[in-house]
Parts: structure tokens; C-alpha cells; sequence
């Protein structure tokens, strides 16, 4: 049986949750990128083939550099804004950030 308490700590813990993956993507894609991303849904943007392959290139290069969050940094910034933005939201969406990543990078800028 639920009560309000493990309601409240369940709630909690979504919402730190959140905030460690808006941080930690904001690690990535910069704050910017992260609010902006929060605001859209991807499900309302009309996919192109282009768009899909871009996304999936993004996810296959970020996982490839798991171990270097440097590299991964570095690949971000080299996308364009709409890209970088896309890729910011699947990852949202879809919950990847842990796949693309070998642990937390907050705090070891």
C-alpha cells in the first residue's frame, strides 16, 4: 500500500533525478541547449530521413567516446545549433544519457 511518505520520497527522487540528468546534459550541450531542448517535444517535430540519420551518427559518435568526455564535448560544439538541439532532446527523450556515458561528469570540469 502506497502512503503519502513514500509518495513524497518517490516524487523526490524523480525530481533529483531530473535535475542530475538536466545537469548532467547541460555538461554537453551547454544550458542553453539543455532549456531550450526542456521546452520542445520531440514527438511534435516532423523527423526528416536526414534528421533521424543525424540523430543516430550523434548517439553512435557520443557512445564510441564514452571514455573521453572531452571528445564528447568536443564533438557537440562542432555541430550546428539545430543538430546539437536535436540530439539534446532524443537523448532527453529517450532516456540514453547513461549509455553514452562511463559515469558522472559533473564536477570533473
Amino acid at each position: 500500500m502506497e502512503t503519502p511518505d513514500s509518495n513524497l520520497k518517490d516524487t523526490d527522487q524523480s525530481v533529483q533525478e531530473d535535475e542530475r540528468l538536466k545537469n548532467e546534459l547541460a555538461f554537453l550541450f551547454g544550458q542553453e541547449t539543455v532549456e531550450l531542448a526542456g521546452q520542445l517535444d520531440i514527438a511534435n517535430l516532423n523527423l526528416t530521413d536526414k534528421m533521424i540519420d543525424s540523430i543516430a551518427a550523434g548517439v553512435r559518435k557520443l557512445k564510441e567516446l564514452r571514455d573521453d568526455p572531452v571528445a564528447q564535448i568536443s564533438l557537440v560544439n562542432g555541430m550546428d545549433e539545430g543538430a546539437r538541439l536535436l540530439l539534446c532532446m532524443w537523448i532527453m527523450d529517450m532516456d540514453l544519457l547513461d549509455k553514452i556515458q562511463n559515469g558522472s561528469y559533473i564536477g570533473s570540469r
